[in-house]
């Protein structure tokens, strides 16, 4: 090689080093990386393989070249073919005979609709462990790849190992992090001395720590996703991503995409390809929040996602492995809703294996004030107030009132309450009209003695949309209707929202 060309590739090399070492954003390095190995050595396509964590399965991260859209929908195992063999042995591989050699996978060649003619392959070590490799097809102007051609490849693939080391010690790190920060900011909401919430918290000291799939139960504000959170950050997989899915908040026709993925072109608007919250949440926890309002076929998609561990993007025939923990919660009866046909028995008892209940905050009275105490302080440092104790009568409201809304109303109430107090003591004119005891109800329906039944229903409706924090169907839950017809309620008493 002549010393330009060295000048050239030493330059190249340089080029890779400061890269890596000015990025975290691990798919751009990887993608520009393997660009520039493509265009350095010429060659007609690059690509580089992972081998996903814990399984002896390979797939493509990062591709060059014509083919490059094909490549990624491909999997291998551990020693299939040169990429696959490379990286379960660890040591580089230079073919120049490719069409004679029986270690290529001549009918992944025609798959993608790229002859292979000099394959160039070397591993990725992290630590001394082979966690994948890089493979180069085909030089453009000459025969075959040569020693020189390995020489350059393998210092890339040194430094390429080292960004997807600093990658991952950054995930971990950042996981652990975000972990932490919830922890230090939920563990003190978790609050109860009551007897319902000392049964939850010993059933939960039980369980966490094992990977049964759990399901939590109870109404609207009592604080399933808390405890979901709580489980996780406790459990083994703490290190690793909880990912959290809002079922009802997501369309019937975006479900299984938002769960399994799409490949780029799979359906109008695909314009990329698009990993799951499965994928996502691979050896660590998912939790699916308000799962009774899937659809029938989520339903059945996702009890083979849970039960067997493997999914498909949709758009693609390739079945991906997952190693992920389930949490699931609702406000539903969801035994009912098998017994009506809403919901899969199968889907039901695989979710069941063990139940936590959450009881509403009218069952556990003996909480209010403590909660009230934790969110005083909590919204005293946001708002800089100096709010230190309840007028008599204010106490006496918040332990005979329903709480409808649970804790998640009670939250919200102190922190309007403490927002408008001026004083030390927070008394029942800083309650919302809407909840407060005596003559003030009357203040919404224009002070009438006796508001008339039109009015009633729209104190109501306003009553129902904020204790939902403004979600129609959530409110509609509440009212005992559907969300059509709340519709036409809101727009029939005009209710601004």
């Amino acid at each position: 090689m002549s010393a330009p060309a060295q000048h050239d590739r030493y330059r190249k090399l340089v080029e890779i080093s400061n890269i890596i070492n000015s990025t975290l954003e691990i798919d751009a390095l990887l993608d520009l990386a393997i660009e520039t190995v493509s265009s350095t050595l010429d060659a007609e396509g690059c690509s580089l393989v992972l081998r996903q964590p814990g399984t002896d399965d390979l797939y493509f991260r990062s591709a060059a070249g014509a083919a490059r859209e094909e490549i990624k929908k491909i999997r291998l195992k551990l020693g299939d073919g040169v990429a696959g063999l490379v990286a379960l042995e660890g040591k580089p591989l230079l073919i120049t005979d490719a069409q004679s050699d029986t270690r290529v996978r001549h009918d992944i060649s025609r798959r993608v609709g790229m002859p292979v003619r000099s394959i160039l392959c070397t591993p990725l070590s992290v630590e001394g462990k082979v966690v994948g490799s890089i493979e180069v097809i085909n030089p453009r102007s000459k025969p075959n790849f040569d020693d020189e051609d390995m020489q350059f490849l393998s210092a890339v693939s040194d430094s390429v190992a080292i960004a997807v080391r600093n990658a991952r010690l950054f995930t971990q790190v950042s996981s652990e992090k975000e972990t932490l920060s919830r922890v230090l900011g939920l563990q003190p909401t978790i609050i109860g001395n009551s007897e319902p919430m000392k049964t939850i918290f010993t059933m939960v000291n039980k369980i966490m720590r094992t990977d049964v799939t759990i399901l939590i139960t109870g109404e609207t504000g009592t604080g399933k996703g808390l405890i979901a959170r709580f489980i996780h950050e406790n459990s083994q997989r703490r290190h690793q991503l909880l990912v959290e899915v809002n079922c009802a908040a997501i369309p019937d026709t975006l479900i299984e995409s938002e769960l399994f993925g799409h490949e780029k072109g799979s359906f109008t608007g695909a314009s990329y390809q698009r990993k799951g919250k499965f994928e996502l949440a691979d050896n660590g926890t998912l939790c699916l929040d308000e799962i009774g309002e899937l659809s029938p076929r989520a339903q059945a998609k996702l009890l083979r996602a849970i039960e067997e561990q493997r999914f498909e993007r949709i758009g693609s025939n390739t079945t991906l492995s997952t190693d992920v923990r389930v949490l699931a919660t609702t406000n539903r009866d969801l035994a009912q809703s098998v017994k009506e046909g809403q919901f899969r028995n199968d889907l039901y008892y695989r979710l069941n294996q063990i139940e936590v209940h959450i009881p509403p905050l009218r069952e556990r009275r003996e909480d209010i004030l403590l909660l009230v105490e934790h969110y005083i302080e909590e919204f005293n440092g946001q708002f800089e107030k100096n709010v230190v104790a309840l007028s008599v009568p204010a106490k006496n409201f918040l332990l005979d009132y329903d709480w409808p809304g649970n804790v998640r109303e009670l939250k919200n109430m102190i922190k309007r309450a403490v927002l408008l107090c001026d004083e030390e003591e927070i008394r029942c004119e800083h309650f919302p009209l809407l909840v407060q005891p005596g003559q003030e109800r009357a203040a919404i329906a224009g002070a009438q003695e006796f508001p008339n039944l039109g009015e009633l229903e729209r104190m109501h409706i306003i009553a129902a949309l904020q204790r939902a924090e403004g979600v129609k169907k959530k409110a509609a839950d509440l009212l005992g209707i559907s969300r059509s017809t709340l519709d036409r309620k809101i727009e029939a008493h005009k209710i601004a929202l």
